[in-house]
Parts: structure tokens; sequence; C-alpha cells
């Protein structure tokens, strides 16, 4: 196992300067055309995915992504413009049972293939802990800069200079710097980082690396980010000498994928920055569906001239569609030509051919990931979608479907309910959620990427007053304290209006919890110590749920079950099947959110408004258009 002791005696002059391996001679002046290729939030999803879109009111499957196809395009791409950098922005753990069985060692393989310049650490860098990280990217060559800095560990911690603040690339005889920066309270509150890692403020940090590069002379910057696509907008607009921003965390898709995948912006976004000069923002969707592919022109004097480009969605040659029996089987030659004409006519979708190189270094795992995952545990009678926040939109989820939010997360949190015996409730954060459940067959590998962390199922007692202060908790951390929308706060065996225009703390009201004797529902007793379970995560305080700690440092420490939380959901499923039941929606009575926002005025069912959303009426199982004040 190798070692990336960049402070060693021979390079300690380079670090002190962010240098790494970079040309130290001084560059001529001179106009520089380079292409960036890009990926983020892969979330151990290296082999290629079934999609589908819709196609004249067909839906049409397809197979996406993958890093055989990532490295595939990338060998064309490099060929056609070599003067390029190609980077990860974050986030490569956490997502399939390549991560759960072989924690992160898949993910490392892969990345190798792929060769990046460079790799920002991510908000789940340290999910499992400061070894496990330290033992990925030993794993990684050492031509992959490792960079994050904001993110410091102290003088003797084990990930003690396992990365740099900067990386300085020579491109086509110029220099460029790439400056790391990840999310800093989302790290902190949504991982497990020990005490001895030290978070700094992104903007500060980014401007001090930025002016420590103009001072080297290297008038190119990028800034690699691991923090959000509306973050990354708004540090544009504060910083000095940044030039481009490629970026994650946020799953952001950008550009124009037709009807085949929705987008959030341009590609890329334009922004001006605090000296009134371009910048360019990127970032490449989720997943290892899309490469981001960036053209960026400087003139002499290093500012940009312009940006272009389009990210590719890396897709298959085979497409499904269903038969009159309901099968999905491969399209006719006509329906098929269809396709071609639709991929052909988008310069954003592209058919590649996956990389047998890579495909192989797959393969060696893929067996174990596939016994485990072809054990069907049950049946969903309905696509089971997840949004984090009520209304708005997720992943591949159009969220004005669901303005009461996800119709998952309260199936997950029924499952934990289910599993303790001693809960009268279960809390359970959006964030900890990870996909929509497709109808039809459930699967041991839905199980696990629906609930891929080495979570165990946590007991607490709690008083009434507590229960509350804790789902305000939740709140307060993703609207007024920058912290991630998956802290939201999902429920079983809880029902509550949630007003988000109202103050901190008086955030949520009429909070009712379920009788588990009887079934009744009624006001909760302020006073009453009741049992939440959630997940070990929440209940230590992670994601801005800090009454879960305060209360355990107040009573001493909860109970931690040591039930698999994923094997709850299992569960959940094997017992509908046993009682030749499938998974559904929950029904309306049951569901955690009884309004949003709360302030709404019924129109009646057959009035539109353009401030209108559709929502379920849960008294009389109707349909009605509400207004939201």
């Amino acid at each position: 196992m190798k070692h990336r002791n960049y402070l060693s005696a021979v390079v300690v002059s380079l670090l002190m300067m962010g240098c790494g391996n970079s040309n130290t001679s001084t560059p001529v002046a001179k106009p520089l055309n380079m292409s960036i290729f890009h990926i983020n939030d892969t979330h151990s999803h290296i082999d290629s995915e079934r999609l589908s879109f819709s196609l004249g009111g067909k839906k049409t499957y397809y197979y996406t992504g993958g890093y055989p196809r990532i490295v595939s395009k990338l060998k064309a791409l490099k060929k056609a413009k070599p003067n390029s950098l190609t980077l990860n922005a974050g986030d490569v753990f956490q997502g399939t049972l390549y991560y759960s069985l072989f924690k992160g060692k898949a993910d490392a393989e892969t990345m190798n293939k792929v060769g990046f310049d460079a790799y920002v650490l991510g908000n789940h860098s340290f999910d499992d802990g400061d070894s496990a990280l330290k033992t990925f990217i030993d794993r990684l060559d050492n031509n992959i800069s490792v960079l994050s800095a904001n993110v410091i560990p102290d003088a003797g911690n084990t990930l003690s200079n396992m990365w740099k603040p900067y990386v300085i690339k020579e491109v086509d005889g110029q220099k460029v710097g790439i400056v790391g920066i990840t999310v800093s309270q989302k790290t902190k509150e949504s991982s497990n980082p020990s005490d001895e890692i030290t978070f700094l403020d992104e903007l500060d940090t980014a401007q001090k690396y930025i002016d420590e590069l103009e001072e080297q002379g290297v008038n190119k910057i990028i800034l690699l980010t691991h923090q959000g696509y509306k973050y990354d907008k708004e540090m544009a607009t504060k910083l000095n000498g940044v030039d481009v921003i490629v970026g994650g965390d946020s799953h952001t898709f950008l550009g124009n994928f037709g009807d085949v995948i929705s987008s959030e912006g341009d590609y890329p976004t334009m922004a001006t920055s605090k000296e009134s000069k371009k910048v360019c923002i990127v970032q490449a969707g989720q997943y290892a569906k899309v490469l981001g592919n960036l053209d960026v022109k400087f003139d002499k004097d290093g500012n940009i001239e312009s940006c272009s480009g389009s990210p590719i969605l890396l897709m298959g040659d085979t497409f499904l569609q269903k038969n009159s029996d309901g099968d999905k089987v491969e399209v006719d030659a006509i329906e098929k030509e269809k396709i071609l004409t639709l991929i052909n006519g988008n310069k954003s979708l592209e058919i590649v051919d996956e990389d047998e190189v890579t495909l192989a270094v797959i393969e060696s795992y893929k067996n174990k990931v596939d016994e485990e995952k072809a054990k069907v545990i049950g049946k969903a009678t309905q696509s089971l979608k997840h949004i984090r926040i009520p209304n708005v939109s997720y992943g591949d989820v159009n969220g004005s479907e669901l303005p009461l939010g996800s119709q998952i997360a309260p199936i997950v949190a029924k499952s934990f309910y289910d599993l303790s015996n001693r809960a009268d409730a279960c809390i359970q954060n959006a964030g900890g959620v990870r996909i929509s459940v497709p109808a039809g067959e459930i699967t041991m590998a839905t199980a696990y990427e629906l609930l891929p962390f080495a979570n165990t199922l946590f007991e607490l007692e709690m008083k009434g007053t507590e229960i509350k202060q804790v789902l305000e908790d939740a709140l307060t951390n993703y609207l007024d304290n920058g912290g991630s929308t998956g802290s939201f706060p999902y429920a079983y065996g809880l029902k509550y209006d949630i007003d988000t225009t109202a103050e901190a703390n008086n955030r949520i009201y009429n909070l009712e919890i379920k009788d588990r004797a009887t079934g009744t529902w009624s006001t909760i007793n302020k006073d009453k110590m009741y049992v939440i379970v959630t997940n070990s995560y929440i209940a230590s305080g992670k994601d801005g749920y800090a009454t879960f700690k305060s209360v355990q440092d107040e009573r001493g420490k909860g109970v931690d079950t040591y039930l698999d939380y994923a094997m709850s959901f299992v569960r959940y499923v094997e017992g509908k099947e046993a009682k030749s039941e499938e998974v559904t929606t929950l029904d309306s009575s049951e569901h955690c959110i009884k309004s949003f926002n709360a302030k709404l005025k019924k129109l009646g069912s057959s009035k539109t408004t353009l401030d209108g959303i559709t929502v379920l009426d849960q008294a009389s199982g109707s349909t009605a258009i509400y207004e939201v004040k």
C-alpha cells in the first residue's frame, strides 16, 4: 500500500507553495484554449444502469453511465482535445452495494482507470471515519491530486498530509491552478470526521489560495468544489481571480438533454466575479450518467474570453419498451430509428461503447454484488418517489407531483417503527433515504441502495416538547444555518403541519402522535415521556438534530439496538410479501406531513391558478387546488 506523504523532505518547499508536480518555469504569456472534462457525485454507481424516458408517449428504457463509458468517451475526447484536464468534484462514496460490500476499493480502482488530474473531498468522504478515508486515498494512483483547502487534519492525525489545498497543472505551456473546496458545515454535521479535523470557511479559504496562486504568477484558476450549485453561483460573485468553478454536491444537471433528463440551468452557467470578470460554472448531475465537457478560451492575461460546451449523457445502444404482455423487450428497427433520430439531434445525447479493460475491473466485483442484488424480497404496487423537500424537484423526480413530500421516506420510518418494539414514533432525515423505489420487484439491492449507510436503529426517551424541538432543529438546520436539505424531517407515528415562513422554532404545529396499542391519534403531551426510534447517525446530533444529542447529554445515552437499519426495510417488505401484500404508499391518514407551508387557501377542485398546486385533500381523499400564500 503506497502512502501520500506530501510533506516528505523532497517536496516540503513545493507543498508550501502548493505547487505539487508543476513546472516552476515562467511561461510566456499567450492565449490558451483548453477543455475540462468532469464528473461528480458518482456515489459508487460505477456500472451501467437502466433509466427511462418517454418517446411518443411510450416509456423507453435505456442503459447509461458507468466508468467503462466514461473511460471510453474520455479517450476520444482527450485525443481530439489534448489541452485538457479531467476533474472529479467529489462524493464517490455510498449509494450502491459496490460501496456497501467493498468500502471504496471498487471506486478507487475504477477512478484509477479514468486517471483524474484532481479530485476534491466531498461531504461523504468521512462517512466511515478518518481511517477509512485514508485507506481509500492510499488506493488512488499518485497522479490523482487529492484536494481540499478548507479541511485540515491535526498534525499526527492519520489523514495528515493526505491532500493538498491546490495543485498547479501545466496545459499547453501555461500554468492552471486548481483549488479544492469542500462544504464545511454539511460535512461536519452530515458525516463522521473525528474531532481532529478542522473545517474552515469556504469563501475566505478560496480567496486565500487564489491570492497565493496569483502571487506565483498563476492567472488561470479553477475552483473544484463540493458545495452545491447555489453556493457556487454565490461564491463566484464574491471572489476575485476565479475563472471556472467545477462543482458537485447538489447533483445538478445543467444543459439541454431534451425530454430524456430534466435540467436546472445553462451549461455553462455564467456569472460575474467581484472584479466584474467572467466566471464559468459547471456541474455534471449524478451517478456517472453524464460527463461534463467544457471548452474555455483565455486571453493572454488569463481572463475568460468565452466558455462553451455540452455535457454528454453516456448511453448504450440497447433500448427496451413494454410489449402487450407488459414485458420489457428490445424495440424493433422502426422504433429504434426514432430513438436514434432523437439522440443524433441532441449534442448532449450520445451512444458510447464501454471500455473493455474497465469492464473487466468491475467484473471482478460484480459476481458477489449480483448474488446479493438478485434476491427478491417483495413487490411495490407503484413507483414510490423520493424528494427531500415537499414540492421541490430532487434527482429525477418532479417535485410538484409531491406537494406533501417523499412517498418512500415515511415508509422507511414505518419500517424502523415496526422493528423497534418500544417505539412510540420514528423520526428519519430525508437525506438518509437515497433513491425512489420503482414499481415491481423489490430486491435486496433496492433496500441497500435506499439505505446505504452503516447505521443502526437507535432509541431515545424524550418529552413531547423535545420531540417537537427535534423537528424544529431539522428545519432550522437547512432553512437558517446553511445545512443540508437532507435534514428535512419525515416520520411515522407523528403527524404535523409545517410553515416554513414562520420564525425558527415555530414552524411545526398541530403535532399529533399515534397510540401504538389502539392506533388512535391525539395531540402530543408536552410533558409525557415517549420513545423515539431513529437512525444512529442523527441520534448523535448529526445533520442538525441537536436535541437528540442534548437529551442524551442530560439523561444519559440512548439505546443502540444494533439492528441494521437497511434490514428494517427488508423485514418490512418481507412481511408484506408473507401476507401476499405489496408495498404501496401509506394511507393519507398515516402520512407525517399534514400540510406544508401551512398558509393554504382552498380554491375548489375545478379552478386553476398560476400559483396553485394540486394536492390530495386528506379529509375527503379528493383532489383539490390550493394556493400557496
